[in-house]
């Protein structure tokens, strides 16, 4: 098994995990020579990705192919922008909201913040919020009464 205390494994687990493991964790790490067991396992994700090494490595190719591709943020947003404009115009909404989910993931916007993320009600929670809602509305006419 591959030891992440030699810089070279560390290396090639960024390579790979930049490269040819489409930033997989699971898929980085059989690469990479570690057990189906260890590769599947969360601890083995925290343990290897969690290292200020490998996190190190990552972030220095990750700023090297940014450069050579140009892949920055604000270059990407403009492209989805643009791509986004394009749709508008061919009037192909499938295309628009397409556009829309990858700035939305560009930008982290897909994940539900803490604060906002709503819990299911409880049947006791849910029978009180129907009678608080029934009671805010007030008596419905039946047509017999107009």
């Amino acid at each position: 098994m591959p030891s992440i205390k030699d810089q070279s494994t560390v290396d090639m687990i960024a390579g790979v995990f930049c490269g040819e493991g489409k930033r997989n964790k699971t898929e980085t790490l059989r690469i990479v020579g570690y057990s189906e067991g260890y590769a599947d396992n969360g601890l083995g994700h925290e343990t290897v990705f969690g290292n200020i090494r490998v996190k190190a490595a990552i972030t220095r190719i990750d700023a090297v192919q940014a450069q050579i591709g140009h892949r920055t943020v604000k270059n990407l947003d403009a492209m989805y922008q643009n791509a986004h404009d394009v749709a508008e115009t061919m009037k192909n909404p499938n295309a628009m909201a397409t556009n829309i989910t990858g700035i939305a993931r560009l930008y982290n916007m897909d994940q539900p913040a803490d604060s906002d993320t709503t819990l299911p009600l409880s049947p006791e929670q849910r029978t009180a919020a129907m009678a608080a809602a029934k009671a805010a509305t007030g008596p419905k006419l039946s047509k017999e009464a107009v």
